[in-house]
């Protein structure tokens, strides 16, 4: 086996991670994503619907709850946080390494209206767990036109 040089960052692939963003960002889904602050981790995310519910998952290894921040305004979910660098000793040599690290911040526009009161987030096994309740929808009130 050989061992190949390890190198922070690889530029092609800096530019297939920045074209990848803007196809995903000119396409139509019901969930537009903000650009990401920091490029140098995104953590997946899963996003459902149900009839009574919004679902977002995100996949969030390595952290612990004090290192997430979920804040919701005005239809907006916003999930941030920070992976720090793991420190590498002087007497290691690293080989490779894909685990990424650093800030990031993802929100997302709700497609409906969510009761910002009753909002659940769960953190178990590194996957966050964030349950948005729909509000009820509200019928428009019928006014009764007299005909003369």
């Amino acid at each position: 086996m050989t061992l190949v040089k390890y190198t922070r960052r690889r530029p092609v692939l800096s530019l297939y991670d920045d074209m990848d963003s803007l196809f995903h960002q000119l396409g139509l889904r019901p969930f537009v994503a903000a650009p990401q602050v920091n490029r140098d981790w995104t953590p997946a995310f899963d996003i459902r619907e149900t009839k009574d519910q919004f679902i977002f998952e995100a996949a969030l290894p390595g952290l612990g709850k004090k290192d997430i921040d979920v804040t919701l305004r005005d239809g907006v979910l916003t999930i941030s946080g920070e992976r720090e660098e793991r420190q590498v000793n002087e007497d290691e040599t690293v080989h490779t390494t894909e685990l990424r690290h650093g800030k990031f911040s993802r929100s997302f526009t709700l497609p409906g209206e969510v009761n910002e009161q009753e909002v659940a987030a769960k953190y178990v096994n590194g996957i966050l767990a964030i349950s948005l309740n729909k509000l009820a929808p509200v019928e428009p009130e019928k006014t009764k036109i007299v005909v003369k």
